[in-house]
């Protein structure tokens, strides 16, 4: 008998646990809404879609992609951002130079504006016009700016509304900052010994960028400035009448033919010296030049517009060194 009764509660109880769970997943069925196993982790994934993607600048106004709906989220809008979106390919903010004219450029010429109406004009980088070296090719190598002397800790200021692409110490320019302009054109400012923006600031015509110094590659305190265009480097004089403190133009004609018989600076320099030496006796574009018998570094230096001491740094040689038939030599 009590055997019997045990059996009735243990019925009774399994009875009542299948009841419980059949109830409880009636319940889960009947909340379309719940939430499944994982939906945690994607909703984590989509709140931190804005996040993981790289903006390199903090000056976007991010309630913009509530506009545009989930869905679009994936599409990189990170270059509309910036100056010029359109031309370029990236926003680079540690290379001073990253772009290659020859390859990006794909026009035979094209006409810039370089001042819209809505913009605030045009200022002189540096209040002083005394001009110490201008563009062209120096001695032993190519000089892509224009020297303005000044005194260490003047104001340098951009010539044009812009973006700051970058700002920080390079080798040879020092102290730098690259001004990234509407129209597609960069300014290069140099040496400085204070730099006073940052990597995504907006500029107007006239704003501070820096102080004048005398860091880098440089041998006295003044500013190198450089206009550039898809990263060829144009001569500042075309665009600015440094006497007069202004704009020869408001507009300007980057032609593929002005490049390659004015503005290449190596390219000219490597058809000057092979109309000099002959082709067997010069670099070339590459910058390298390939020993022959009889070479010594001094004659190849003679050729090449250099000195053997360049030589040496260069490829890690010495004076006294014996060259092989067939060596590559770095010139430049």
């Amino acid at each position: 008998m009590q055997s019997l009764k045990k059996l009735k509660k243990s019925i009774y109880i399994v009875f009542i646990v299948f009841s419980a769970l059949f109830t409880a997943n009636a319940y889960s069925f009947s909340l379309p809404d719940e939430k499944k196993p994982g939906d945690d982790k994607k909703a984590k994934t989509k709140k931190e879609t804005p996040d993981s993607t790289k903006f390199v600048v903090n000056h976007a106004d991010f309630n913009e992609l509530s506009d545009i709906g989930e869905d679009n989220l994936s599409i990189d809008t990170t270059l509309a951002d910036f100056p010029s979106h359109d031309l370029y390919d990236n926003w680079n903010t540690d290379k001073v130079h990253p772009y290659n004219f020859n390859e990006a450029f794909k026009e035979d010429s094209i006409t810039l504006t370089l001042i819209q109406p809505e913009d605030c004009g045009f200022s002189m980088p540096h209040k002083g016009n005394y001009l110490t070296s201008l563009y062209g090719w120096r001695k032993y190598r190519p000089h892509y700016g224009t020297d303005i002397r000044l005194t260490t800790g003047d104001s340098i200021v951009s010539v044009f509304d812009g973006m700051v692409r970058y700002a920080k110490y390079c080798y040879g320019y020092g102290n730098c900052v690259v001004v990234r302009h509407r129209n597609g054109l960069e300014t290069v400012y140099a040496h400085l010994s204070k730099i006073l923006v940052k990597p995504g600031d907006s500029v107007e015509a006239g704003n501070l960028l820096g102080r004048g110094g005398n860091t880098g590659r440089s041998t006295g305190p003044h500013l190198h400035f450089e206009i550039r265009y898809l990263g060829q480097a144009l001569d500042t004089q075309d665009f600015i009448d440094y006497e007069k403190g202004n704009l020869k133009s408001n507009t300007f004609t980057v032609r593929k033919t002005d490049v390659e018989n004015k503005y290449d600076l190596r390219a000219l320099h490597a058809r000057h010296l092979q109309d000099l030496y002959g082709k067997d006796g010069y670099a070339g574009k590459s910058g390298y030049y390939k020993v022959r018998k009889g070479d010594t570094l001094g004659a190849i230096a003679r050729r090449n517009g250099t000195t053997v001491k360049a030589l040496c740094q260069k490829n890690k040689l010495k004076p006294t060194s014996v060259l092989r038939v067939g060596q590559r030599i770095r010139i430049f």
